[in-house]
């Protein structure tokens, strides 16, 4: 199947272990608790009702921000299941492109969970009918969703430290392209780099490294889609000094190679 759906209830201090990408899109419904996730280079806290949507490709992480348990539904599918409807998909690829926090009201939130559940029993007992069926209720969910945009919230965590850790996320993302350090970084939020690369690593579940080699490939992947740019051109735009390397470390993070990826995903 091209979509997953599970419901799952967690005790506390749960968290993912790091923080990942994937090549397809996310919706997570929080149904009790409050959590927080870090994606792409912001923090945002999640409570009950609230709903996040995170686009194909971007980097994320939930980890607990209290004591109690939580229960969440979440959901993956392909981006074909909205293909086929030009308006659903111009109104979805909008809204997801926002990276949005969306929290319902409660009024609103009985009608999203029974969506969601509606996806998750053809999941879990399919038939040839299903994907077809699962096609209509995402039509729906996004719909809704988009109806529902004007209450929207993002709330960023105000530890002093996880909004020193946001800064430092937001200026690897704009000066990705420069040969950044770890001390380059943590002088920019003025603090020590032993102590940077610790708390960089406790909020974001990326190593400094790590993340910014990922969001260097990020942007690479979307220019090996979007332009004509030969390979080496993108290695050295996207602050990879090597073509060579950049073809080992994408290789490695995509199972395939720049020029495979390009030929495979042309459709896009």
């Amino acid at each position: 199947m091209d979509y997953r759906i599970t419901r799952i209830k967690r005790e506390s201090y749960f968290e993912m272990d790091k923080s990942h990408v994937h090549d397809f899109f996310e919706i997570y419904y929080l149904i009790s608790g409050t959590r927080r996730i870090f994606i792409d280079d912001s923090i945002y806290t999640v409570n009950k009702g609230d709903i996040v949507l995170i686009p194909e490709g971007i980097i994320h992480r939930t980890s607990y921000n209290n004591e109690k348990a939580h229960e969440r539904i979440d959901c993956t599918f392909d981006r074909r299941y909205i293909d086929d409807i030009p308006e659903v998909k111009a109104e979805f690829l909008r809204l997801f492109g926002e990276y949005p926090v969306l929290a319902l009201h409660s009024v609103h939130r009985e009608y999203v969970e029974r969506i969601l559940n509606n996806i998750r029993s053809e999941y879990e007992d399919p038939d040839e009918f299903s994907d077809d069926s699962v096609r209509s209720l995402l039509h729906q969910l996004v719909i809704c969703l988009v109806r529902l945009k004007a209450l929207q919230t993002s709330c960023i965590q105000n530890d002093m430290g996880d909004s020193l850790i946001q800064e430092a996320a937001r200026y690897i993302r704009a000066n990705f392209s420069n040969p950044l350090t770890l001390e380059s970084v943590s002088a920019h939020i003025n603090i020590s780099p032993t102590y940077f690369s610790k708390k960089f690593k406790a909020v974001t579940g990326f190593g400094y490294r790590e993340y910014l080699v990922n969001v260097r490939l990020q942007e690479a992947s979307r220019l090996l889609l979007e332009t004509k740019l030969s390979i080496t051109e993108i290695a050295l735009k996207c602050g990879f000094n090597d073509s060579n390397y950049f073809g080992d470390v994408f290789r490695h993070a995509k199972g395939v190679s720049p020029v495979n990826y390009r030929k495979n995903n042309k459709f896009y």
